[in-house]
């Protein structure tokens, strides 16, 4: 899939692609960019709105396939760059997304929640009305706490 090989000759892709990254600032930084997206990203908040909110199995299956995307995307961004943690070099993100994280995912899970809820609810009803007041405020502190992948 997107796992590196370890490197078994001078010439094998995986070595090239290693060379690479410590060897071209312009793929380095592409890496790095795509690295710190996916240490924004939580599959399992997705599995969650899923749980919440997919009923279609074909819509299911997608959703697992999609994870399982993530997560070998996820070991071959580690495995290049050498990182064992999605970027434990930049310490100032790992310290931002220590203290983001808490409030987003609970802003996640209500989210679904109130999804849900709006789905089984009655048209032109009160409960509707301050259900879509907490549906903007949640995209609202979504939106801006997940920043730039939003």
């Amino acid at each position: 899939m997107l796992r590196l090989a370890k490197p078994s000759t001078k010439s094998s892709p995986a070595r090239t692609i290693r060379n690479m990254y410590k060897e071209w600032g312009t793929f380095r930084t592409t890496i790095d960019l795509v690295e710190m997206i996916l240490a924004k990203s939580d599959s399992s908040i997705a599995r969650h709105y899923e749980n919440v909110l997919v009923k279609d199995p074909k819509a299911v299956e997608l959703g697992s396939e999609i994870r399982k995307v993530h997560d070998a995307t996820e070991r071959a961004i580690m495995d290049l760059s050498g990182h064992k943690k999605l970027s434990e070099n930049d310490r100032l993100l790992m310290r931002l997304m220590s203290v983001r994280n808490p409030y987003v995912d609970c802003l996640n899970v209500l989210q679904a929640e109130t999804l849900k809820r709006l789905r089984q609810s009655e048209g032109g009803s009160a409960e509707e009305e301050v259900l879509k007041d907490a549906l903007l405020t949640t995209i609202t502190g979504v939106a801006n706490g997940m920043g730039n992948t939003g």
